[in-house]
C-alpha cells in the first residue's frame, strides 16, 4: 500500500503521478506522454498504481514547474556542486528535496516560478577505452565509439536535469530513499535561484562536442530516463 498511498499524496500535491517499470526506468503505460500536459484523475492514479511496482513523476508544467537535477555516476560530484550553490546562496541547499537513488545518486527537485526548458545535459566526461567492446563504468553499460583520431571513447552524463516532458523514478519505489524534505512540499524558487543550481552543474562540465565553442552543454530532450 506504500506506493499507492504516496502516488496520492503527490497527486494530491499537485505532481503527475505514473506507475513505472523498475528496470526500465520509464512508466508503466502506453500512451503515457499525454500526461507530459494533463494530469491523471483520482481514479485513474488507484487503478495504476494498486499494484505497481514503482511510480515516477513526470515533471514541467505539468507538475507545477517541477524540475530535477539527477546526480549520476554514483553520485560523485554532488557534495562538491551543493558547497559550491552553498558559496552563491548559503540557504539554497538547504530548501532543496533530495532522494538517493539505487545507484547511490542523488535526485535534486523542485519548483520554479519561471518555466523549465526541456532536460538538460549540464557536466559529462570523455572516457577513453581500450576498444568497441561494451564497458561497465559506475556501474552502468555503455557502447564505446570510435573518434576520428581512431581512439574508442565513451561519454558519461554526471549531471542533467529532468524538466519539461521529463521524468524520473521517486521514492518510496524500491531503492529510492529520502535524504532531504517531502516531494509533496517542493520549494518554489525565483528564476535566479534556478540559475545558481544548473550554473554550478555546468561549472563541472569536461566535455564539450565542438573544442571551439566551450559553451554549456544544450537541450537533450527526451534521450532518457530516470
Amino acid at each position: 500500500m506504500a506506493i499507492l498511498e504516496s502516488a496520492l499524496t503527490y497527486r494530491d500535491a499537485g505532481l503527475c503521478i505514473l506507475p513505472a517499470r523498475l528496470a526500465e526506468k520509464r512508466p508503466a503505460l502506453d500512451g503515457w506522454k499525454v500526461f507530459q500536459s494533463v494530469l491523471p484523475n483520482e481514479q485513474q492514479v488507484r487503478t495504476w498504481c494498486a499494484q505497481a511496482q514503482a511510480i515516477c513523476v513526470v515533471t514541467g508544467a505539468v507538475s507545477g514547474g517541477a524540475e530535477m537535477i539527477d546526480f549520476d555516476a554514483e553520485g560523485e560530484l554532488f557534495d562538491a556542486w551543493r558547497e559550491r550553490v552553498r558559496r552563491e546562496d548559503p540557504a539554497l541547499p538547504d530548501r532543496l528535496v533530495i532522494e538517493r537513488t539505487p545507484s547511490g545518486g542523488r535526485h535534486v527537485a523542485y519548483r520554479c516560478k519561471a518555466e523549465v526548458s526541456g532536460n538538460l545535459k549540464l557536466a559529462q566526461r570523455r572516457v577513453v577505452v581500450a576498444g568497441p567492446e561494451q564497458v561497465i563504468l559506475y556501474g552502468k553499460p555503455y557502447k564505446p565509439r570510435k573518434e576520428t583520431d581512431g581512439t574508442w571513447a565513451v561519454i558519461v552524463t554526471l549531471i542533467e536535469t529532468r524538466g519539461e516532458g521529463g521524468l524520473f523514478l521517486c521514492a518510496p519505489s524500491p531503492g529510492y530513499e529520502p535524504v532531504q524534505g517531502d516531494l509533496t512540499k517542493l520549494p518554489i524558487l525565483e528564476a535566479r535561484e534556478r540559475e545558481v543550481l544548473l550554473e554550478a552543474a555546468w561549472s563541472f562540465n569536461e566535455h564539450w562536442p565542438q573544442a571551439a565553442d566551450p559553451s554549456p552543454p544544450q537541450p537533450s530532450g527526451m534521450d532518457g530516463y530516470r
